[in-house]
C-alpha cells in the first residue's frame, strides 16, 4: 500500500475517533521521513509495515509508557505512606488525607498527612504531624501533635505535647505535655499538665495548668473549678458565672502578673499589676499595683505599691 493511502486511511480512523491526535501525528512523522515510492505499472510488495501494525505498535508503546508512569506514582504515594498503618473498618487513608470513621487505630513514627479526621472512636500510635487536625467524638494519641490548625469537640487526649497556631476545642480536651499556639479557644474542660504559651487564651467552662500560663491576652470566663499555677500577660480578665449570691466558678493560682488585670471569683496568693480591679468573690493574700480597686465583698490581706 503506498503511502499516500495509508496516511488517507490514517485520517480516516483519527475522524471516526478509533486513533487520537497523538497517535495519528507519531504515525503521520514516521511515513513522512520515508521517500516518495517511484511510480510503477503493477503493483509491488509492500516494503513499509502494514496500517495495523504500524498503529498497534505505537499504541503498545504508549500503553506501556502509561504503565511505567503509573507504577513510578503508585511507588512515590507508596514512599510517602510506608511508615503508617491501620486498622479498623472506618479508617481511609489516601495521599492528603487519613480519616477514621466509627473506630480505627493509625500508627507511624511519624503519622504525617494534610488532613487528618476523625468522628467516633480513634487512637494515633505514634506523632502526628499535618495541616489540620478535626477531631468528633473520642480520640487519644499517644505521642505529640504538631498542626496548624486544631479543633476538637468530645474527649480528646494527647499524651505528649500540642503545637498549633489555632487551638479550638470544646468538650474535653487533656493534654499531658504543654499547648505552644496562636490562638487558644477552649470551652468546657480544658486540662494541661505542663505550660501553656499563646498569644490570645480564651476559655469559658473549667481549667487546670499545672505548668503556668503565659500569652499576649487572657479572657477566661469561669463555668466550674479551675486552677491555674501562674498567669502571665498584658491584659487579663477572669470572670465568674451566674448571679452575684451564687457563682458557678472559681480559679485558684499562685501567680497573677499583667499591666491591666480584672479579677472575679479568684483565690490568689499574689497579684502584680499596673491597673489591678479586684472584683467580687475574690480573696487575695497579696496585691501590687499602682492603681488598686477592691471590691466590698473581697479580702485582700496586703496592699504594696511598686517602689
Amino acid at each position: 500500500m503506498k503511502r499516500k493511502d495509508i496516511l488517507r486511511k490514517l485520517e480516516e480512523r483519527l475522524a471516526r475517533g478509533e486513533i487520537n491526535e497523538k497517535t495519528y501525528l507519531e504515525i503521520k512523522a514516521r511515513y513522512d521521513s520515508e521517500p516518495e515510492e517511484p511510480e510503477e505499472s503493477e503493483p509491488s510488495p509492500p516494503t513499509m509495515p502494514d496500517l495495523g501494525e504500524a498503529i498497534g505498535a505505537v499504541v503498545a508503546q504508549a500503553t506501556a509508557e502509561a504503565g511505567r508512569h503509573a507504577e513510578h506514582a503508585g511507588h512515590i504515594v507508596g514512599e510517602a505512606m510506608r511508615a503508617v498503618d491501620f486498622s479498623g473498618i472506618g479508617t481511609q487513608l489516601s495521599e492528603e488525607s487519613i480519616k477514621i470513621l466509627g473506630s480505627g487505630v493509625v500508627s507511624g513514627n511519624p503519622v504525617k498527612t494534610v488532613e487528618f479526621k476523625s468522628a467516633g472512636s480513634a487512637r494515633v500510635q505514634g506523632a502526628l504531624e499535618a495541616e489540620t487536625a478535626r477531631i468528633a467524638g473520642s480520640c487519644i494519641f499517644e505521642a505529640d501533635v504538631h498542626v496548624e490548625e486544631f479543633r476538637s469537640a468530645g474527649s480528646t487526649r494527647i499524651a505528649g505535647s500540642l503545637k498549633a497556631e489555632e487551638v479550638e476545642t470544646s468538650g474535653a480536651l487533656q493534654v499531658d505535655g504543654s499547648i505552644e499556639a496562636e490562638e487558644i479557644s477552649s470551652s468546657g474542660s480544658l486540662t494541661v499538665k505542663g505550660r501553656v504559651a499563646a498569644e490570645e487564651f480564651r476559655s469559658s467552662g473549667s481549667v487546670r495548668i499545672d505548668g503556668g500560663l503565659k500569652a499576649e491576652e487572657v479572657a477566661i470566663d469561669l463555668g466550674g473549678t479551675s486552677k491555674i499555677s501562674t498567669i502571665e500577660a498584658e491584659e487579663i480578665r477572669v470572670k465568674a458565672t451566674g448571679g452575684f449570691f451564687r457563682i458557678r466558678g472559681e480559679l485558684t493560682a499562685d501567680r497573677i502578673e499583667g499591666e491591666e488585670i480584672e479579677l472575679e471569683a479568684t483565690t490568689a496568693a499574689f497579684v502584680k499589676g499596673e491597673e489591678v480591679r479586684i472584683g467580687p468573690h475574690c480573696h487575695i493574700d497579696v496585691v501590687e499595683a499602682k492603681e488598686l480597686v477592691v471590691h466590698s465583698s473581697s479580702e485582700v490581706r496586703e496592699r504594696r505599691t511598686p517602689s
